[in-house]
């Protein structure tokens, strides 16, 4: 009687907090939220709580970070809950209290057409994680099915114009939901994706917008559904996660079309998604090649078959290269060391950057030169070698100026570096045509302005080696003034002491006005941190200074800082 007394009582403080947690969430306008597409049924899908000492906490989302939404003290048991009564006592009587609230909202928007409730109770001997409702309401999900017919045949197979990328959101979620669609259909969501990319190419930022939502919902299906049909997860608190085969007995057997769609999603996190995500789409191939995937086992040692043979292999008497989209790789042996080798070569990278290939690549250089750029701290690897050997030969400036205009991207970088020798694309052609000739003044700009100087820092080498070969005059100071704008103040400290004069004649002086006055204040003043040690050295400065640098000092303070006039 006691025991049944306690259950009872857990279940109805579970349930009132459950209860509070729907009064809040009543308070939002679901019908506004739902009305901005016709792809959306409902608002919330999921509650998790967690029951530890009469404690409870409820969440709305499947993460261990952030604050719990609902938080209350229940009673307090000397003895805790056995795995066999939460199992046989609570859960029945937990799932019809909810249930009762549940069902309320069968013609509301606010829940989803299915809403799921996980419980996790502390035990004696650890955790019990258990479903406690998942509840679908029919209506919801036909009407959805219904929206879904219509859209799909109204804006995408017949539709002539862009879409929404909200609609995007809800269309790929829904098309890789095995409550909706049971059986995956490949063929079909892979024709839907390219579609959307098709009516949305137009403006090439809601592109990239279109593409990385389809390419998130298909990679959360292959980590939620089609991977832990085959594998054991254990998810480390840092870095991907970790698969292991499940036992022969334990395992789904592998279905041909979620194969399939697998491994496109892999190919399509490897051609398209940031550097940083490329190994999970290359830890996916391997999960697909211990499933038996012939086509992924090829697929990493020749590529994903996507792009044209003529634009992946090219060989002749002088060169020969080869491409693999998937490992990001440019393969290229020098037969013959001349001009027209390395122009047919960086031909061959420059079509395959126009095609598509990932800009975050290295090249596997066969050759018998080994020249290097006079910068220190680069990185000596293949790939440097390559663009430094072609430097060699003036004739092939302007290819590689090609080049580099379609290499350079923020945010990604050449795969055969990191650390502190890693470095963005078109990196090593910038550096030596800029040091090589000043017709490339402006191409070293354009680069700088796409520098994250948090993840990259051998344009500080780069500075000095600029500074020191064209000096600083009023013709280089915009191209410095680039520079520094990407350097850390610290390393420029010692070696810029020595150079502060040139930077004080009048001539460069009213050049670097006019640059400063095209900048924000903060790039102002992290350029005068730079070369002054900051707006108080240079304010101290400019009081003492009775000499006509003065007023030109006083100019570049002020853009610091709008608020900063000295008097």
């Amino acid at each position: 009687m006691e025991q049944q007394t306690k259950i009872t009582t857990i279940a109805e403080e579970i349930a009132d907090a459950v209860n509070r947690w729907f009064d809040q969430i009543e308070k939002k306008d679901a019908g506004e939220i739902v009305r901005r597409t016709t792809l959306q049924i409902g608002i919330h899908d999921y509650l998790r709580f967690e029951y530890k000492d009469g404690r409870i906490r409820l969440y709305s989302y499947d993460d261990d970070f952030g604050s719990p939404e609902v938080e209350e003290q229940g009673s307090r048991w000397t003895e805790p809950l056995t795995k066999e009564a939460i199992e046989s006592g609570l859960l029945p009587q937990l799932q019809e209290r909810l249930l009762q609230r549940i069902t309320r909202y069968a013609s509301n928007p606010l829940l989803n057409y299915r809403f799921t409730v996980i419980g996790e109770f502390t035990l004696a001997d650890g955790k019990l994680v258990v479903p406690v409702v998942d509840y679908v309401d029919e209506g919801k999900k036909a009407q959805l099915l219904l929206r879904l017919d219509q859209y799909i045949q109204n804006k995408l197979r017949n539709g002539q114009y862009p879409t929404k990328p909200l609609e995007t959101f809800f269309l790929s979620n829904h098309l890789v939901d095995p409550g909706l669609y049971p059986n995956v259909d490949a063929a079909g969501i892979l024709s839907l994706y390219e579609r959307v990319i098709e009516l949305n190419k137009s403006n090439k930022e809601k592109l990239a917008e279109h593409r990385a939502t389809f390419i998130r919902a298909l990679s959360q299906w292959t980590e939620t559904v089609f991977l832990p049909r085959h594998f054991d997860c254990r998810k480390e608190q840092w870095g991907l996660p970790v698969y292991t085969m499940k036992a022969i007995g334990e395992q789904t057997p592998a279905d041909p079309k979620e194969m399939e769609l697998a491994l496109n999603t892999a190919i399509l996190i490897i051609k398209h998604e940031p550097n940083y995500s490329r190994q999970s789409g290359l830890d996916l191939l391997e999960r697909l090649k211990e499933l038996g995937s012939d086509k992924a086992e090829r697929i990493m040692k020749e590529g994903s078959g996507t792009m044209d043979a003529a634009d992946v292999g090219y060989r002749d008497e002088l060169v020969e290269c080869r491409a693999n989209d998937v490992f990001s790789t440019v393969t290229v042996q020098i037969k013959t060391e001349c001009a027209d080798s390395y122009a047919k070569a960086i031909d061959f990278i420059c079509n395959l950057l126009e095609k598509g290939f990932s800009k975050s690549y290295r090249i596997k250089l066969k050759s018998q030169a080994k020249h290097v750029l006079p910068v220190p701290g680069l990185d000596k690897s293949l790939t440097h070698r390559f663009f430094a050997n072609a430097l060699q030969y003036a004739e092939l400036y302007p290819r590689l100026e090609t080049y580099a205009k379609l290499a350079i991207a923020e945010y990604e970088w050449y795969d055969d570096t990191e650390d502190e020798p890693c470095c963005m694309p078109g990196t090593y052609a910038v550096f030596g045509l800029g040091l090589a000739d000043r017709r490339y003044f402006p191409l070293i700009e354009s680069y700088m302005r796409c520098v994250d100087e948090e993840h990259q820092s051998v344009q500080t080498a780069f500075t000095l080696t600029f500074v020191k070969q064209y000096g600083i005059d009023e013709s280089t100071i915009p191209i410095v003034a680039a520079c520094l704008l990407k350097c850390t103040e610290g390393r420029f400290a010692k070696q810029l002491a020595k150079e502060r004069a040139l930077f004080e004649t009048e001539a460069v002086l009213q050049a670097l006005a006019a640059v400063v006055q095209g900048m924000e204040p903060y790039e102002a003043e992290h350029l005068v941190d730079i070369v002054w040690g900051g707006a108080d050295k240079l304010q101290a400065r400019i009081r003492k200074e009775k000499g006509e640098p003065a007023p030109l000092l006083a100019s570049i303070l002020s853009f610091t800082d709008k608020k900063r006039r000295l008097p």
